[in-house]
């Protein structure tokens, strides 16, 4: 009875931590390897930062139209006063010419507010638009580096659908040559095998072990970088919910969205326009408005609590800045912006020449992988067949070993180069989907 309890807990242990192992398994598909990589990515949370900066430069160049305000305090003690020499005969009492301090009384304080209000400027303007398009520019870059990483992320996946599909012909093969290594030790036995057959047979069975030893090593590598490049534990367990099976044919399709490359250079040229006509208005004049109100206090005491000896004055006006040495020293600024629009403009011309390539390129590519994915098929499902009654002739005695393995190699040969098609085609897809920005 103790030993029917004790296996009932022991199952029940077994299935609950079978449960939780099942529990903790993050099964993914490429997409959602994708998606998580960029969420649990540090580069790409600390890219969203130089975005923040950008919009914070854009907030800082609008602040510089609000009006300027500013406090004063002037606060003036004449321990000597300065004196002025009196002609005699001027004032009453001054029949000859004396030395006379009609300077302010010793304490002179005046405590104001002034403000000063841009009307017409320019520079401010321009520099707006400038830290705007900055901004933009830094946008298209973390868009680039995001694409960059999916684009990781799904040919890191790949690389796993692709050694573990590896991991399993190996599996077989060994699978294959026990089964050859059992019927052999059979026919050896009974003296229809000679020996050196036999060796043959036990030494292609190790080598099969080994090649299923670094399949499963190769396979645990890329498991290891598709958790790194989506930022996960190393211990997580993975469960891939893709697999190379035979994918359906993608649509060929034109490009529907503009490339990021292209959209960051139409943004260089835009700063380097937008440089070039703030270098030619800053010339313009500066037109201001301007008012200050003070309140000053004359005595030879600093009791300002006494309001007689307090005397308000305020002034509005308007200020005009004419700059008139920028009209010769903005000459050579002018004709260095010129050039580095003309720069951006043949580098986009090229870039669009680039991009279209790459898009034929990615184009033919795909279908030429596809032909050729097509073809190692009808190969494998012909290796199969041929394989399959070879072997049956084999198990009869009508067949030579070596004669088999030659064809076991043959349907080795057609599987990984079918399965390598697949993930050819697949590369293939992902590779033109990052022309025609749709990745």
């Amino acid at each position: 009875m103790k030993k029917i309890i004790l296996s009932i807990l022991s199952l029940t242990v077994l299935i609950t931590v079978r449960a939780q192992t099942n529990a903790d398994t993050l099964r993914i598909s490429r997409q959602q390897a994708m998606e998580t990589g960029l969420k649990n990515r540090f580069d790409i949370q600390a890219n969203q930062y130089n975005i923040k900066v950008a919009e914070t430069n854009v907030r800082k160049a609008k602040n510089e139209r609000l009006p300027e305000v500013n406090g004063s305090a002037d606060v003036r003690y004449n321990m000597q006063l300065q004196q002025s020499v009196i002609p005699g005969g001027i004032l009453p009492g001054y029949d000859k010419a004396q030395l006379v301090a009609l300077g302010p009384t010793k304490n002179m304080s005046i405590f104001g507010i002034s403000l000063q209000q841009p009307v017409f400027d320019r520079n401010r303007t321009n520099n707006i638009k400038i830290a705007e398009n900055k901004a933009a520019q830094q946008q298209e870059k973390n868009k680039a580096d995001e694409i960059t990483i999916r684009t990781r992320i799904a040919q890191a996946y790949l690389d796993v659908l692709l050694k573990e599909l590896q991991q399993q012909i190996a599996a077989d093969n060994v699978a294959r040559n026990e089964a050859y290594a059992l019927l052999a030790e059979g026919k050896y036995q009974h003296g229809a095998l000679i020996e050196n057959d036999y060796l043959r047979i036990k030494l292609d069975l190790e080598n099969a072990k080994l090649s299923a030893t670094e399949a499963d090593q190769q396979y645990a590598l890329a498991l290891m970088a598709l958790k790194y490049e989506m930022n996960i534990p190393a211990g997580t367990p993975l469960l891939l919910t893709d697999h190379l099976g035979m994918p359906e044919a993608t649509a060929m399709q034109e490009a529907q969205n503009e490339r990021t490359e292209i959209r960051q250079l139409r943004l260089s040229l835009e700063e380097d326009q937008l440089l070039l006509k703030k270098t030619k208005q800053s010339t313009l004049p500066i037109v201001s408005l301007m008012a200050n109100y003070s309140q000053q206090y004359l005595n030879d005491n600093f009791n300002y609590g006494q309001s007689k000896w307090w005397s308000p004055f305020s002034y509005a006006g308007i200020k005009l800045d004419i700059p008139l040495s920028a009209h010769f020293k903005n000459k050579t600024n002018v004709q260095e912006y010129k050039h580095q629009v003309r720069q951006h403009e043949l580098m986009l011309e090229q870039k669009k020449a680039d991009i279209s390539y790459e898009v034929q390129q990615a184009r033919t590519s795909l279908s030429n992988a596809l032909l050729n994915m097509q073809q190692a098929r009808k190969n494998y499902d012909l290796s199969q067949q041929i394989y399959s009654n070879q072997r049956q002739q084999f198990e009869l005695g009508v067949f030579q070993y070596s004669d088999l393995l030659d064809t076991e190699k043959a349907m080795q040969s057609t599987e990984q180069g079918y399965i390598q098609s697949v993930y050819d085609y697949l590369t293939a897809t992902i590779n033109y989907q990052h022309a025609i920005a749709e990745l």
